[in-house]
C-alpha cells in the first residue's frame, strides 16, 4: 500500500478525504497536517508515497509547501481546490504538482459517489508518478533523437495531434513554450482534466507559444500557425468538409455526465484525423496513466501517419507512452526535451 498524506486546514475535508481514501486499495492515509509548516515536517517524519495538498491555508500555503518538497524531498503531489482558483491551479502545476482535482462540494448529489471515485482514482494513479524535473535529452537518447530527424524528414504532415493526461499540462506547457519559430501546422491538443479548465488552460499556452491557443469550437476550421484544445467533458473529433480540417465538438449525454474525466478521448481524435489526414498526420502520445491513444494510434499507423510517445526518461506517468509502444505503434520513442525539433523535422517547412 502506497501512503497519502492529507494536507488541508479544513478539519471537514480532511475527515471527507480520509472517509473517501478508506476506500481505496492501493492506498492508506498516513497523516493528515492542516498548515504547511506542519504539512513539511509531516513530510520529512512519515516519508508518504503522495501528498493531497490544499492550495489555501492562512500560515504557511501549499505553494511554500511545494516548493520547499521540489526542492528537498521530491515526490508526488496532487493539489485539491476550487473550481475559482483555476490559475492557482496552474501555477502549482509549474512548481512541480503532478495532477490537479477539484474539492467534493459538501452537498451531496446523484453525481457524489462518481466524483469520489474519480478523486481515489486521480490520487491513485499519481501515487505512481515520478515528481516533476527538468528534462535533459541523455547521451543514450541522442542517437534515437537524430533516427527520428532522419525519418521525419521523408514526411510533410499537416495535422499534429497531442494526446495527455496525468502530467500532462506541465508537459504540454513545456513543448509548446519551445516550439520553433518556423513551424506552422495546426496542433489539436488532448488533455484530460475536469470540465471548465481546459479553457484557462488554452489561455495560459496561449501566453507561452507563439502559436494561436485557443479552445476548440464546434464546426472551427483548424488553421496554421492555430493550436487547439479539445474542451474537457465533450466528444471531440476531426473532420474534412473536402476543402478544409475541422473540429467537431459534440455535449456528452446526460447520462454519462458522471464519468467524463477521459473526455475528448485521444482514441476518438486519433482515428478521425487519421481517416481525415491519412499519411500526413503525426501523433505525440505524452506522459499520463492508461492506455487513451494507444488504439488510435494503431490506426494513425495503419493510416500510413506517424506517431511518437514520449520516454520513460522523460514521463511523470509512463502509462499512456508505454501502452503504444507495447501495441508497436510508435515510429518512436523520444524525451520531452526533444519533441519540439522532431516535430518540426516532420512538418512542412515554411
Amino acid at each position: 500500500m502506497r501512503r497519502l498524506l492529507i494536507v488541508d486546514d479544513s478539519p471537514y475535508y480532511r475527515m471527507r478525504f480520509a472517509k473517501i481514501f478508506a476506500r481505496s486499495e492501493t492506498l492508506t492515509v498516513a497523516g493528515v497536517a492542516d498548515d504547511g509548516d506542519v504539512a513539511i515536517r509531516r513530510i520529512i517524519e512519515l516519508k508518504p508515497d503522495i501528498v493531497l495538498l490544499d492550495l489555501m491555508m492562512p500560515r504557511l500555503d501549499g505553494f511554500g509547501v511545494l516548493r520547499w518538497a521540489m526542492a528537498h524531498q521530491p515526490l508526488p503531489i496532487v493539489v485539491c481546490s476550487s473550481f475559482s482558483d483555476r490559475e492557482r491551479v496552474f501555477k502549482a502545476l509549474e512548481l512541480g504538482a503532478v495532477d490537479f482535482l477539484l474539492k467534493p462540494s459538501p452537498r451531496a448529489s446523484p453525481q457524489t459517489s462518481a466524483l469520489e471515485t474519480q478523486v481515489v482514482r486521480c490520487v491513485e494513479e499519481a501515487a505512481g508518478a515520478k515528481p516533476v524535473t527538468v528534462s535533459i535529452i541523455s547521451r543514450d537518447a541522442k542517437a534515437a533523437v537524430l533516427a527520428a530527424e532522419r525519418e521525419a524528414r521523408a514526411a510533410e504532415v499537416e495535422l499534429i495531434c497531442v494526446a495527455a493526461s496525468t502530467g500532462g499540462p506541465s508537459a504540454i506547457q513545456k513543448l509548446m513554450a519551445e516550439l520553433p519559430q518556423s513551424l506552422r501546422v495546426p496542433i489539436l491538443i488532448v488533455q484530460h482534466m475536469p470540465v471548465g479548465f481546459t479553457q484557462p488552460f488554452a489561455e495560459r499556452l496561449n501566453a507561452l507559444s507563439h502559436y494561436t491557443v485557443r479552445e476548440a469550437r464546434d464546426g472551427e476550421p483548424l488553421r496554421r500557425h492555430h493550436a487547439y484544445i479539445a474542451p474537457a467533458g465533450r466528444h471531440a473529433t476531426v473532420a474534412s468538409d473536402g476543402e478544409s480540417l475541422v473540429i467537431r465538438i459534440e455535449a456528452t449525454a446526460e447520462e454519462a455526465m458522471t464519468d467524463v474525466f477521459h473526455l475528448p478521448s485521444a482514441d476518438a481524435v486519433f482515428e478521425s484525423a487519421a481517416e481525415a489526414v491519412g499519411d500526413r498526420l503525426l501523433a505525440v502520445v505524452l506522459t499520463g496513466m492508461g492506455d487513451d491513444g494507444a488504439r488510435g494510434a494503431e490506426a494513425v499507423r495503419a493510416a500510413g501517419g506517424h506517431v511518437l510517445a514520449e520516454s520513460n526518461e522523460s514521463a511523470v506517468v509512463f502509462g499512456m507512452p508505454r501502452a503504444v509502444i507495447e501495441r508497436g505503434a510508435a515510429n518512436a520513442m523520444l524525451p520531452l526535451a526533444a519533441m519540439p525539433q522532431v516535430l518540426l523535422a516532420y512538418a512542412e517547412r515554411d
